[in-house]
């Protein structure tokens, strides 16, 4: 892992010793995504190659990309429903667990799928609540629950990939979340089953649209909460972990796991509402813990907490320290509540949350660009799978550059941690849902955006890598090590990503800008 980062430098520009941040709408691709897409396609082809010759157990499906005007960005994969020709693009969300499509034209088209009797009504964190009623949201979904088979489709090749054969999945009537908005079609939440549930209906002709309390309207958006009017809550499978089992007690897998990456320097500058293909992977089964992005890199194995039973994918987080101020913080007692996840890794979330005092993310951005480039990273102490400390590395000079582009929140001491979308920057994630644990492996940065870092704005090359427009690039580290099984290796945790010399004036500018950051 490098100690600057391309997305920082993408758009910090130096004039007259102060910082110009562009906004989102200014913001130009940083790499060819057509050229980024080939690279996970042919990442896919090798994998599913060693699978198709013996060599390996399970799959990878190639993920797409969408920015929405919103203001989230997702990974999305296509999937089909039997008798359907036409794709579900459904955002992944590791924050939950259901599988829900937004069409409701979906009920009278699809073939050889059987109605339930359950329903499913789901309230997610929203930014509307009703003065009378605080704990009412704004972001929901109330859907018939059917079972059937559900394929992952590939539209470049126009084949399925995968299936999930007999899993339950909801058609929804009433949904007001961006699951739905632009090009999205659903979401597949691939936390554990437990988040996964329905109310069984009385009668065949419920009106399930009851099950949505609306207590308020706010901005011509209804407001309220989910209500069982006294039904039985029947827990209910997630398809994901199902299938995961399915295959492990098939012999097909011997790891119920799953792991997800996103070329995510590809992502900046995405149009707005556009599936843009081919911009991630997701590993399924054995491979999650055996491809091109695991064996390249330093796997830290973080443990998942437990309350009662399996849920999200909570961490355990100890300290946060910024070693070049030789400064911790400790004691994140909201990490061990169990009322509700306060601490975990959530990819439906655009932004990262880190539990520090709002001003010290103020102070970020106050800070100039090279005094946070020197100074090299803010760490993350997590409790590992066997008691053990796991060391995440994040530059500060990268926080300063979320925050500015509204991805990164600080949540206050005793607020949430969560590690969002951004993480995909420097880390592919594994989740293995028979260890309970999640690994994190750093990436290595693209020969792309080396060339950026190398680029006209800090002094190298004249072309413009903005433009998309590379010469005569050699391939990427992860084509180089598919092709020669080569394994490049920097370890996040090493904590050598503070400069070992620093200026006196700089030392002396940035602690009076984080004089109290921890």
């Amino acid at each position: 892992m490098k100690l600057s980062s391309a997305l920082a430098t993408l758009i910090a520009f130096q004039r007259h010793g102060h910082s110009i941040w562009a906004s989102a709408e200014e913001r130009k691709l940083l790499l060819n995504q057509a050229d980024a897409a080939k690279r996970v396609d042919d990442i896919v082809t090798i994998a599913m190659a060693s699978v198709d010759a013996g060599d390996a157990q399970g799959v990878a499906l190639p993920l797409n990309f969408v920015a929405l005007s919103y203001g989230t960005q997702q990974l999305s994969v296509a999937l089909r429903l039997p008798g359907v020709d036409r794709d579900q693009n459904v955002m992944i969300d590791t924050g939950s667990s259901s599988l829900a499509f937004c069409d409701k034209s979906l009920i009278e088209e699809a073939v050889n799928i059987t109605k339930t009797d359950y329903a499913q009504c789901k309230k997610y964190d929203g930014a509307l609540s009703c003065q009378d009623d605080p704990s009412a949201g704004d972001s929901f979904f109330v859907g018939q629950v059917f079972k059937g088979n559900i394929t992952a489709y590939n539209s470049e090749t126009g084949k399925d990939i995968a299936s999930m054969d007999e899993v339950y999945f909801g058609i929804l009537s009433n949904v007001q979340n961006y699951m739905c908005l632009g090009p999205l079609n659903g979401i597949i939440g691939v936390a554990y089953s437990a988040l996964n549930s329905g109310h069984k209906l009385p009668y065949p002709d419920y009106n399930i649209l009851s099950l949505w309390n609306e207590s308020c309207q706010v901005d011509n958006k209804s407001v309220g909460s989910c209500t069982g009017n006294n039904m039985t809550k029947v827990p209910l499978p997630a398809p994901l972990e199902q299938i995961l089992k399915e295959d492990d007690e098939s012999g097909y897998i011997s790891a119920e796991a799953f792991g997800l990456y996103c070329d995510y320097a590809a992502t900046i500058g995405s149009k707005l509402d556009t599936i843009v293909p081919s911009l991630g992977i997701f590993f399924g089964g054995d491979m999650a813990f055996n491809n091109t992005f695991y064996n390249g890199g330093t796997p830290q194995v973080a443990a998942v907490g437990k309350c009662g039973e399996y849920r999200w994918y909570t961490l355990k987080l100890t300290s946060i320290r910024v070693p070049a101020l030789n400064m911790t913080q400790s004691g994140f007692g909201q990490c061990d509540k169990c009322s509700n996840a306060y601490c975990f890794t959530d990819s439906g979330y655009s932004s990262m949350h880190l539990p520090l005092p709002a001003s010290r993310c103020n102070d970020l951005v106050n800070t100039h660009v090279d005094i946070l480039k020197n100074m090299g990273s803010l760490l993350l102490d997590i409790v590992g799978k066997h008691g053990n400390t796991i060391t995440l590395s994040l530059p500060l000079l990268w926080l300063k550059e979320q925050y500015v582009a509204g991805s990164l929140v600080c949540s206050g001491t005793s607020g949430e941690f969560i590690l969002g979308f951004p993480i995909f920057q420097y880390y592919y994630l594994a989740y293995d849902m028979k260890s309970n644990t999640v690994t994190f492996i750093d990436l290595p940065l693209s020969n792309e955006t080396e060339a950026f870092i190398n680029g006209p704005e800090l002094g190298g090359t004249t072309e413009s890598p903005s433009s998309g427009n590379f010469v005569n690039l050699p391939p990427s580290n992860e084509t180089e090590a598919l092709v020669n099984g080569s394994k490049t290796k920097e370890s996040p945790s090493s904590g050598n990503h503070v400069h070992s010399t620093i200026g006196f004036l700089a030392v002396g500018s940035l602690l009076l800008a984080f004089q109290y950051i921890l």
